[in-house]
């Protein structure tokens, strides 16, 4: 049943048109949050919302630059 609640987690993930935005915008380069927000035409604390969701189903992975966070 676990297994079950990992998939279920993943497809949920990619059920929100943003995040799918994320994700396709994620797919080209490794991109800071503002960056990310500004190419999906969304605010900076909405786009952490959707990465933090991303990140935690594995579809989206973090790297500290600084003091800027990569995804």
């Amino acid at each position: 049943m676990e297994a079950y609640q990992d998939i279920l987690q993943f497809l949920k993930a990619l059920a929100d048109e943003n995040r799918l935005h994320i994700v396709e915008v994620l797919t080209k380069e490794c991109k800071s949050v503002n960056d990310i927000a500004e190419a999906a035409g969304l605010s900076q604390p909405l786009t952490s919302h959707h990465l933090k969701v991303l990140k935690t189903a594995g579809i989206a992975r973090v790297e500290y630059r600084a003091s800027y966070n990569f995804y």
